[in-house]
């Protein structure tokens, strides 16, 4: 009996272990365009129903996060502050295998992407 626990231990363990994160591609709407000034672009990518974002270079403070699905309904909003050092993470609680969109705005940038689960 403790073999058999063991193993599906192992198995469950192994199969987290091959998961990966699925890149967002995010488009940019909105705002002022400046271009002499640096566009800092968040990544977004998910695991199932966590979601992980990255900012490479710079503090992203005030990064208001929504997430809807795509009848309009949010299902996750937060304001957060993104380091390039610690990427910011949440999981998406009850979420259904559907198609949602995430919109992410800081000052006057507006980022947006879809996803499904």
């Amino acid at each position: 009996m403790k073999h058999l626990l063991l193993g599906c231990f192992l198995i469950l363990f192994c199969l987290n272990i091959f998961s990966d994160e699925v890149n967002i591609g995010l488009e940019q709407t909105g705002g002022h365009t400046n271009t002499r000034s640096l566009s800092v672009v968040p990544t977004v990518t998910h695991n199932e129903n966590i979601l992980h974002i990255y900012s490479s270079d710079y503090l992203l403070g005030n990064l208001q996060i929504t997430v809807k699905d795509l009848s309009g309904n949010t299902v996750y909003s937060n304001t957060v502050s993104v380091s390039y050092n610690q990427p910011y993470s949440f999981i998406l609680i009850n979420a259904e295998s559907r198609e949602y969109e995430i919109e992410l705005s800081y000052g006057t940038k507006l980022f947006y992407g879809y996803f499904s689960l």
